[in-house]
């Protein structure tokens, strides 16, 4: 595993000199994916030759072959390490996100299908990653809705044809918000709720949440519940679930200037990039190194495994 204080710090200008055409990308991912240089998964011999129009090692021993993408999210990909790269740094390193028609046109990639694909393997290395971590001391949680304009029929219907996620802020020793994560909710029924307060929020000691009744078991897990029945008062409901509120707004921001909405299925991937995003943000210039490590530890996805 790449220890966190291997990470490079690599500034805008820093990763356009160090990236300049494939082969110093080529030779940075077989640094990266194995920093104590490359071994025989077969024999373990450490006596391998490179094949660079194959790009792959073979062992002098047993002969076995070793592809430097196989078994990652480059697995088999016919494009440009080079363009996978600005991808991977773009994504990581865009604070109000990227669409991926301006990737496509940017960065030179044949069709809008294959860059979207490309986008979709990064957010699957993203929530990946995501999914290592519990928060943990003092959060804030509230659940949302994402999606597009309703009527006032959908409306009446607990928002049909919208998403409902979790959205949990843990905040700092300062009460400033440190991490975030979002859980997609099967239904916004009390026991879906509870079920994904519980999922991520393993090492919280302290809830806070509004007033609504699913949250009154909490107590029976273990939790410190802070909860505020203020519905009549919106400022100090408001300032109870700061940067919830404050976050929530953010990510709708995001979701309708960049992406302009989205699709239904593809809501929580979106999500998944704005928390990863969030979540590192004190970490600017080790984004694209932290990035490309989760994207070499994340298998293969394939069309029909992203749309799955």
């Amino acid at each position: 595993m790449l220890e966190e204080n291997h990470y490079k710090e690599m500034s805008l200008l820093d990763f356009q000199d160090k990236f300049f055409s494939e082969e110093p990308c080529l030779e940075y991912l077989v640094k990266t994916r194995w920093p104590s240089g490359v071994k025989c998964s077969s024999c373990g011999s450490d006596k391998l030759d490179f094949i660079a129009s194959r790009r792959l090692f073979e062992c002098r021993k047993c002969h076995k072959q070793v592809y430097v993408t196989a078994g990652t999210i480059f697995h088999k990909s016919k494009t440009a390490l080079r363009k996978w790269f600005w991808m991977i740094f773009l994504l990581a390193t865009s604070k109000k996100g990227i669409s991926m028609l301006y990737l496509q046109k940017q960065l030179g990639i044949g069709s809008y299908r294959t860059a979207w694909l490309m986008a979709h393997k990064i957010r699957k290395a993203m929530s990946e990653r995501n999914a290592l971590y519990a928060l943990n001391g003092t959060i804030e949680i509230d659940e949302i809705l994402i999606g597009g304009v309703q009527t006032f029929e959908d409306k009446r219907n607990f928002g049909y044809n919208k998403t409902p996620f979790l959205t949990a802020v843990q905040e700092d020793n300062n009460g400033f918000p440190a991490f975030l994560s979002f859980e997609e909710l099967e239904s916004i029924c009390n026991k879906h709720i509870i079920s994904a307060a519980r999922k991520t929020r393993k090492n919280a000691n302290t809830i806070k949440s509004d007033g609504r009744s699913a949250y009154l078991k909490l107590p029976e897990f273990g939790y410190k519940h802070e909860r505020l029945v203020a519905m009549d008062d919106p400022e100090k409901a408001h300032k109870h679930l700061k940067w919830v509120n404050i976050i929530v707004s953010n990510l709708k921001r995001y979701l309708l200037s960049t992406h302009h909405g989205v699709f239904p299925k593809y809501r929580s991937a979106f999500l998944t990039e704005f928390a990863y995003r969030f979540n590192r943000r004190h970490w600017p210039h080790q984004a694209f190194d932290r990035l490309l490590w989760a994207c070499l530890q994340s298998p293969p996805a394939p069309l029909p495994v992203v749309r799955a």
